[in-house]
């Protein structure tokens, strides 16, 4: 496997794991998709899955100095930690279906909704995980 695909799949795992290890195997699936929507549409976000779980403030668990997550690690043995590497390398290799096929962009239902968070790019909710899809002007541009 080439290097940087691995690194593709840890990255992505490990967001997964810090934004999404408490939510059901549909949410974890859903911000794993999400994240590659991303990657899909290069944008001022990234155009790697490394550049975007990485681009500033865009997930905190791996970019905000204050959020706790910042600097919690999975265990090798930890079940959902496995599910996430899984569920990274299925994201990746397409072998998984995208329950959020557009969303580009969530938030938890524990933190007030931000300002992009409208009814108007509303994509759905699963579990906890509200998602949307916020980048709709450059899929119309297209």
């Amino acid at each position: 496997m080439d290097p940087q695909a691995c690194v593709a799949i840890v990255f992505l795992a490990l967001a997964v794991w810090r934004e999404a290890r408490g939510e059901g195997h549909e949410g974890k699936v859903g911000v794993a998709c999400s994240i590659l929507n991303r990657v899909d549409r290069p944008s001022w976000w990234g155009s790697t899955v490394l550049s975007v779980v990485t681009k500033k403030w865009q997930y905190s668990s791996l970019t905000d100095p204050h959020d706790p997550q910042l600097t919690t690690y999975p265990k090798d043995a930890d079940p959902s930690w496995v599910e996430c590497l899984q569920i990274a390398r299925d994201a990746i290799t397409g072998t998984v279906d995208n329950p959020v096929p557009t969303a580009d962009s969530y938030h938890d239902i524990s933190i007030p909704p931000p300002n992009w968070a409208t009814r108007e790019v509303f994509v759905k909710k699963v579990g906890r995980l509200i998602f949307y899809n916020v980048d709709r002007d450059v899929e119309a541009a297209a």
